[in-house]
């Protein structure tokens, strides 16, 4: 990551990179909205309410920027998918020389096709990466930050660092569950990794939804969806204070 506004907004001698989409869309009959508010707080550089001739209801958000792989911006336009802020939202990645490539207009198709395509009905956000050939492609935006998350936290940590977090799931049927640490990254742990006596025979009987804090060592990621949570231990409230200091 840079140190490049988040709103693609001017800075000394930068371009507003937002204003080329802004105008076209604008020419092709489309409402645009820009809240300072928005930008600032969900990354959403403008919105789109209306296309000329059609009467669908429409709510996108969309961000710009120049950025590749930009964990933070993502994962903020994420939270605003959540919360409702926008119907539909896309994340719109170019690359350094797609600018001056016709890139603007391809945008724009991808995101009416965002919005009206079928395939996409259920989707609240989507990213969208624009390549220098002019060519592109959606990509699943919440498995990116997943995924460059859990690089930030692998980068980070050693294999047998000791953690802190709380079962989110765990099904006894299949003998696993998932703990989620402070910094919202997830671990797949499996009962044999369970090496609290107490907390072994509790698992059994977990109620989903239920939390229960516990200690782990991390275990490494080999490759798979989520890493690994060894020598899971339940953390009791006298233990807390411990663990902190």
């Amino acid at each position: 990551m840079n140190g490049a506004p988040s709103d693609g907004s001017c800075a000394g001698d930068r371009v507003d990179i937002t204003k080329p989409f802004k105008d076209f869309f604008e020419k092709r009959g489309c409402r645009i909205d820009v809240d300072e508010t928005y930008r600032d707080r969900y990354n959403i550089d403008f919105g789109v309410s209306r296309v000329e001739g059609v009467h669908a209801a429409i709510n996108l958000g969309i961000h710009v920027t120049l950025e590749s792989d930009n964990y933070g911006q993502q994962e903020v336009l994420l939270e605003a998918a959540r919360k409702g802020v926008v119907s539909k939202s896309v994340y719109v990645e170019l690359c350094a020389n797609s600018l001056d490539a016709g890139c603007v207009p391809i945008a724009y198709a991808a995101c009416l096709s965002f919005i009206f395509d079928r395939r996409y009905q259920h989707a609240k956000t989507v990213g969208l990466r624009i390549f220098e050939d002019s060519s592109f492609h959606f990509f699943d935006l919440e498995e990116n930050v997943r995924r460059l998350r859990k690089d930030l936290h692998d980068a980070a940590h050693d294999i047998t660092t000791k953690l802190r977090g709380t079962i989110i799931a765990y099904f006894a049927d299949k003998g696993f569950g998932f703990i989620e640490e402070a910094e919202a990254q997830k671990f797949f742990f499996h009962i044999a990794n369970v090496v609290d006596e107490k907390l072994r025979l509790r698992l059994p009987s977990y109620v989903q939804g239920e939390s229960i804090p516990v200690y782990f060592a991390y275990g490494g990621s080999e490759g798979k969806k989520y890493p690994k949570a060894v020598d899971v231990v339940v953390l009791e409230d006298e233990d807390v204070e411990a663990v902190e200091d």
